[in-house]
């Protein structure tokens, strides 16, 4: 039996601020935007959160099953491995936590994503991360509904060496050391509330004080660049 997954949204809000505003920082970093691809992409939300700074941009969300929901994304059905678009026809592409769906097959979806992009296009990618002990502990106790069989995680490196071989990272940031759990952990158990809070920064400056630990972070965020 597979447990809900639920979230208490303040401590979600105050976790996932800094991983939403890079969102639309990498929209800032494309000078204009005419098609931004939202691989997974579900309703297509995260499509819309990168393109807030083109309002011009049409969004496209590609997934092997399409909830169209936002009557401004254009929903296509098909798969992360096998995008059927032309090439260099995208300007931005963000993939909200679906590598790790794919892990025998990373290469091949870098190796879309780069045919996709036009010269000095933009990759943005936010992935959960394999060797962060909380969380490897729970993901192997506790099954919930929104997690996927066959979906594994990767570590940093392996991921890194994927992105590396087809595209330039511009950026990266980590992400949770105790604290990524803890939305979930306190929609049942509100008294921990506080502590959540003050882990949640605690997390922000150990990262950004101890590079050697960052290994051990749960999560990545990745922005990488097609070369001109």
């Amino acid at each position: 039996m597979k447990v809900e997954w639920k979230v208490d949204r303040e401590v979600q809000i105050k976790a996932w601020a800094r991983i939403k505003d890079i969102s639309r920082e990498v929209s800032g970093m494309v000078p204009e935007a005419n098609v931004v691809l939202d691989i997974g992409g579900g309703t297509g939300w995260f499509g819309r959160l990168l393109a807030e700074g083109h309002p011009n941009a049409l969004v496209v969300s590609i997934d092997i099953s399409p909830r169209a929901h936002k009557e401004d994304v254009a929903h296509i059905k098909g798969s992360a491995l096998d995008i059927p678009v032309k090439d260099s026809q995208v300007d931005l592409i963000g993939a909200n936590a679906v590598m790790h769906h794919v892990p025998d097959s990373l290469d091949k979806c870098v190796s879309e994503v780069t045919r996709l992009l036009k010269p000095g296009g933009l990759f943005l990618t936010r992935e959960p991360l394999a060797d962060n002990p909380p969380a490897k502990f729970i993901r192997y106790m506790i099954k919930t509904e929104a997690h996927e069989e066959g979906e594994r995680p990767l570590p940093y490196d392996f991921l890194e060496g994927a992105i590396e071989k087809h595209l330039n990272i511009e950026k990266v940031e980590f992400f949770f050391l105790t604290s990524y759990l803890l939305p979930h952990l306190v929609s049942r158990m509100p008294r921990f509330k506080r502590l959540a809070l003050f882990l949640v920064e605690f997390d922000k400056k150990v990262l950004a004080s101890m590079p050697k630990i960052r290994k051990y972070a749960a999560y990545v965020s990745i922005v990488a660049r097609k070369s001109t």
